[in-house]
């Protein structure tokens, strides 16, 4: 009898272990797909759906390429 106690407890013991290992791999799989996306959201370079950094990077990048430095004086001759 006594046996069979220490059998099923180390059992459900094996039991607690996979469930912890599936769990942290499950999260990390959650986390995983989460910074995908995120990142995909930030810096996504497609064609007609570009990031939200790349579109102001390219504006920032446009207006200094643009070199209006006589379109800011007010004192013209």
């Amino acid at each position: 009898m006594k046996a069979y106690r220490s059998s099923s407890l180390n059992a459900s013991g094996r039991g607690r272990r996979g469930q912890v290992v599936l769990e942290y791999i499950l999260l990390l799989i959650i986390s995983v797909t989460m910074a995908f996306i995120i990142t995909r959201m930030m810096v996504g370079r497609d064609e007609g759906n570009a990031g939200f950094v790349i579109v102001t990077w390219q504006n920032l990048l446009t207006e200094i390429g643009q070199d209006r430095p006589d379109a800011t004086r007010t004192d013209q001759p």
